[in-house]
């Protein structure tokens, strides 16, 4: 899997349809850069650099002569289209619903077809990690990240969106997918110029229905993995609540090697016998594991980690 961060201006603040470039970074599963672009547009209406309030002044680093010597959205449509539909990309932007808003009216400007796909929001996340309440722009980012850049060019700004999304998976030591689960986000997709914004549920979805959620969806897994052997006879797994949450390739791993050494998984401390915790532990987690601690101490519970589960450790 492989990265896209992208990036819009428009030449008109008033006009979201007057796109003039698209700046698109590609990177490979470890973040490091196979391709950086900016793919310039002639935007085929009146300059207004000015945003949509008087005397902002936003500096797109833009050279006339060559929009005006740029192909018309219409003539690179095919190339976004497939940049951005292209599944091998996790495609990310930030503040990325805004991009999306323009390219929808650039289609429709065009009368092309709508470019159906799915996006997460470098912005949305660093929030969240963050525990803030309000959103960053990508200067403040920037900033905090120690990264000199050209804010508002496409290219450099997508490239900034990226290193932010590297940031967090490097930080927190999670894979994208895993803070995607953690934060409860839900991915933005644009279909038929109808765009749904990348949001996290969490508040919107009660804790207790998440996890009576995830716990029938681990009941499910671990009732079709067949036993190979008996080595985790009368063992009785609980997991860190974070871990079962996650919905990631790591969580079935471990229920994986656990069933088929004839253990067996509980969602209750009480009937366990084994807890495995998580390597970055939640504030969930942290509040069950006092109970797991005196639990421990009292010879009931024993605590393993994720690796010893998966390198046989126990």
């Amino acid at each position: 899997m492989k990265y896209l961060a992208f990036d819009i201006e428009a030449a008109n603040g008033y006009l979201l349809s007057s796109i003039c470039s698209i700046g698109v970074v590609i990177a490979d599963e470890h973040f490091n850069i196979l391709s950086r672009e900016n793919i310039w547009i002639n935007p085929k209406t009146k300059y207004n650099l000015n945003g949509t309030r008087a005397n902002v002044g936003i500096d797109l680093h833009l050279d006339k002569k060559l929009l005006d010597a740029s192909p018309d959205f219409r003539e690179v449509y095919g190339k976004v289209s497939a940049l951005l539909t292209d599944p091998q990309y996790i495609v990310l932007g930030h503040a990325v619903d805004s991009d999306v808003r323009m390219l929808n009216k650039a289609c429709e400007r065009y009368h092309l077809p709508s470019i159906n796909f799915e996006f997460i929001c470098s912005q949305l996340l660093y929030r969240l990690y963050k525990g803030e309440k309000e959103v960053k722009g990508l200067n403040k980012i920037a900033d905090e990240l120690g990264v000199t850049f050209h804010q508002h060019n496409s290219e450099e700004d997508a490239y900034v969106s990226l290193l932010t999304l590297k940031y967090l998976v490097e930080d927190s030591g999670l894979t994208v997918e895993e803070l995607l689960a953690k934060y409860h986000v839900r991915k933005g997709v644009n279909n038929n110029f109808e765009l749904n914004r990348p949001v996290s549920l969490e508040g919107q979805v009660s804790k207790k229905k998440l996890t009576q959620v995830a716990i029938e969806r681990i009941k499910e897994y671990v009732g079709a993995v067949k036993k190979t052997s008996s080595e985790y006879r009368n063992k009785a797994f609980c997991l860190a609540r974070s871990l079962e949450l996650s919905n990631s390739g790591e969580l079935y791993d471990v229920l994986k090697t656990i069933v088929q050494k004839g253990g067996r998984y509980t969602a209750k401390l009480f009937k366990g016998n084994v807890y495995v915790k998580a390597d970055n532990p939640t504030e969930q987690d942290v509040m069950r594991e006092k109970r797991v601690e005196e639990l421990r101490e009292q010879g009931l519970l024993e605590v393993v980690t994720i690796q010893d589960i998966l390198e046989g450790k126990l």
